[in-house]
């Protein structure tokens, strides 16, 4: 439960455009860091597109940098080991230890994010249950993280637990 606690968040936000986020941490201690990663964002969108079906945005989600346990604070309802998530209508939130600009672990937890801020309101997840759809996007955003981890030559991969998500009983959505 903990893995996915920042979902919860994702869940309960409805969809938000990148143009109406917030420039501003919502959050005490945040700090805006999207200029400084400017070039690493863009790098990084230029991977999801050769990655996957996403174009990536003319204006770049806001990316803050806060301490682990605000950011915990921020997204899990318990104690939890999250160290990024993406907000709607916010940004991307970064725990202060992680550090995207030389660290290519780091940066693919940056990607992942980014694809979760495209994924936002994208149509092909419009017909599914809320649960199912939080877990399509989840795997989605895994295993275009670990594509790039391979793209890079990183040995390093991602693992996601769909066993996070306890969807059963959910209804799928129709539409009329």
């Amino acid at each position: 439960m903990a893995r996915v606690c920042y979902l919860v968040a994702l869940a309960l936000a409805s969809v938000g455009s990148l143009p109406g986020m917030a420039q501003v941490p919502t959050d005490p201690g945040a700090v805006s860091i999207t200029l400084e990663l400017e070039p690493v964002i863009r790098a990084l969108f230029d991977a999801i597109e050769t990655l996957s079906d996403y174009r990536a945005p003319d204006t770049l989600p806001p990316v803050f940098q806060l301490p682990q346990h605000v950011l915990e604070a921020k997204v899990c309802d318990e104690p939890c080991n999250v160290t990024a998530a993406y907000v709607p209508r916010e940004g991307i939130y970064l725990a202060a230890n992680l550090d995207p600009m030389r660290e290519p672990l780091d940066r693919a937890a940056l990607l992942h994010e980014l694809v979760h801020s495209l994924q936002q309101g994208h149509p092909k997840f419009a017909q599914m249950a809320p649960c199912e759809r939080e877990r399509a996007k989840e795997e989605e955003a895994y295993a275009i993280q670990n594509a790039y981890l391979a793209m890079i030559e990183s040995r390093e991969r991602v693992v996601f637990y769909a066993g996070d998500f306890d969807c059963e009983g959910e209804a799928s959505v129709r539409s009329p």
